[in-house]
């Protein structure tokens, strides 16, 4: 990794020392086109524009914000010495069927991104991705949204999650490059804590105490209001205890 890209709206943490050479504050106004897209909370919009970042590599990781590295990896892990990427197929499946009304966004645009693939390349896709940093070319995202400018440009312009969405970044880009020899299915010691279920507290303390995984991701799904502070405190804690080291990037205390 020689650079660091965090896209935000406008927001940028206090402790975040903006005069490294090796980070850069993006601001969602800089990869729209479209000024009348602004403000989204689309995630999928957001991605759809990430190729648009000023001087972005062609080949990079993509990290959602609750993705972490669990020790130390190389670029063959997500990378073929010769361009290729790899991703990572997770056993949850993207249900069957066309999109109904009562799909969750995310649901809708698994669906959307699996039609697409059928009229295309006539295969038909079953498998979600794994929360794991995403290997990305961004000739390919280039190309995706100039194949398919009606999908993407429709996403792009959605502020909310919409049923129309595609996933690209998280699923279409995978099975895109896949099916054009561009991408291999690989593995990485990983794990996918919810923070909502009961057992999440004993699952990070078995990471913390083992740190057997190249990944992990740490998901907020929806819980309970009366239980979000419990969440915030095991996750203070967890990280503090996994990354007791500031990274270069921090201001000091």
């Amino acid at each position: 990794i020689r650079h660091v890209w965090i896209v935000t709206d406008q927001q940028v943490p206090p402790w975040l020392d903006l005069s490294s050479p090796l980070v850069t504050v993006v601001d969602h106004r800089e990869i729209f086109a479209d000024a009348d897209a602004l403000p989204t909370f689309n995630s999928h919009a957001i991605e759809s524009r990430l190729h648009h970042i000023p001087g972005l590599s062609e080949h990079f990781l993509y990290f959602n914000d609750d993705f972490f590295l669990g020790r130390v990896t190389t670029p063959g892990q997500f990378f073929h010495a010769n361009g290729i990427s790899k991703f990572f197929p997770s056993s949850a499946k993207v249900p069957g069927g066309g999109r109904t009304p009562d799909d969750e966004p995310v649901v809708a645009a698994g669906k959307n991104n699996r039609a697409l693939v059928e009229q295309v390349f006539e295969r038909h896709v079953v498998d979600k991705m794994k929360h794991i940093p995403y290997a990305l070319r961004r000739s390919v995202l280039q190309e995706l949204e100039e194949r398919f400018p009606e999908e993407v440009g429709r996403t792009t312009g959605h502020r909310f999650r919409h049923p129309d969405d595609v996933s690209i970044a998280s699923s279409l880009y995978q099975y895109y490059s896949f099916l054009t020899g561009r991408a291999v299915p690989s593995k990485l010691a990983y794990k996918y804590v919810d923070l909502a279920e009961p057992e999440a507290k004993d699952e990070m303390a078995a990471i913390l105490e083992r740190r057997p995984l190249d990944a992990f991701c740490l998901n907020d799904t929806e819980c309970d209001e009366s239980l979000r502070d419990l969440q915030l405190d095991l996750v203070t804690r967890f990280l503090a205890g996994y990354f007791p080291v500031p990274s270069p990037f921090e201001l000091p205390a």
